[in-house]
């Protein structure tokens, strides 16, 4: 049962992602730009890791195909900025999530580092043109919001000895 909450926690961070960048465009918070569905995407990278950890290497590309088609039906430009962007950060978190040989946190840890900063290049530049700061903010929100789960799953695999 857990599986599938992982997988639907993780399809509708990406839909909800969607829906308030159609809605809210880019906006300023707090003197930080960035498109309003960041947050949204950031724990799509845990939510899709920890759902790789319960499908497999394998299987977690069923919900990555199932969350890049319900993109297709949002705002045309913002659906192919998202789904040019998600392809290739998702693509590039899953390899280095798969192929880090650290302990579970650690290898959200590292695939995020990297993934964040070029889905955020991709999207910005394809919905909105090279707005260097929306780009720096959502990088930025992108891999804090991506980051907020590891206590939960720092405390979680306490309890469960997930590693």
């Amino acid at each position: 049962m857990i599986k599938w909450l992982w997988a639907l926690a993780y399809i509708s961070s990406v839909l909800l992602a969607n829906i308030f960048v159609d809605y809210f465009g880019i906006v300023t918070i707090l003197g930080l730009t960035f498109p309003a569905g960041v947050i949204w995407i950031g724990l799509t990278f845990s939510f899709r890791d920890f759902s790789q950890r319960y499908w497999g290497v394998w299987k977690i590309w069923i919900f990555i195909a199932i969350a890049t088609f319900i993109t297709l039906f949002m705002n045309w430009q913002v659906a192919v900025a998202s789904v040019s962007a998600f392809l290739i950060a998702e693509t590039i978190d899953w390899l280095i999530f798969t192929i880090t040989k650290k302990d579970f946190i650690h290898r959200i840890w590292i695939s995020n580092t990297i993934s964040t900063p070029i889905d955020s290049i991709v999207f910005v530049v394809l919905a909105f043109g090279w707005n260097w700061e929306a780009i720096y903010g959502q990088a930025i929100i992108k891999y804090i919001s991506s980051l907020l789960v590891i206590p939960f799953i720092w405390y979680w695999s306490k309890k469960r000895k997930l590693t």
